[in-house]
């Protein structure tokens, strides 16, 4: 099942497969419209979506999350980004240091770039060496991880 909730200026779309979550993308509110009815769960990220937008602690549900296509040390390295302060950033090997395998960086890049659940995961406080922009995986690209940064007020 799919569903999209909106949050102006933001939108999730959820991916969901026997009541978990597989996977949430993240876009600008004007590229998808808002599913018409909404499950129980997506109510409750869209008022943790709006907390977010309106620059307040989300407090993101706890939601059933499938996680078994994700890979030991990609787990560790969502756990770990877990931790990352909104409002702050941290490199590629910054959290590799954090997870224990410091010469990890593009393993760590690739976690980002496969990460399931962006801005619960916030993969996008990650930045490259010398606070460099690099890609994100949400539609918007780099412009939509410069858009979060800023809101969250690390730029």
């Amino acid at each position: 099942m799919k569903e999209c909730i909106v949050a102006p200026p933001l939108a999730l779309s959820l991916e969901w497969n026997n009541g978990q979550l597989l996977r949430l993308n993240i876009h600008w509110a004007t590229a998808v419209p808002e599913s018409p009815v909404l499950s129980d769960e997506a109510r409750l990220l869209k008022q943790a979506l709006i907390r977010y937008v309106s620059g307040l602690d989300p407090e993101w549900p706890s939601l059933p999350m499938d996680f078994s296509h994700l890979t030991a040390f990609h787990r560790t390295v969502l756990q770990a980004l877990a931790r990352v302060p909104r409002g702050t950033a941290c490199t590629y090997g910054e959290l590799a240091e954090a997870v224990g395998s410091p010469k990890a960086a593009r393993a760590i890049g690739r976690a980002m770039a496969t990460n399931p659940f962006p801005l619960i995961y916030p993969c996008h406080r990650v930045v490259g060496a010398k606070g460099k922009m690099t890609g994100f995986s949400g539609e918007g690209g780099v412009k939509l991880k410069e858009f979060l940064l800023r809101h969250e007020g690390a730029l």
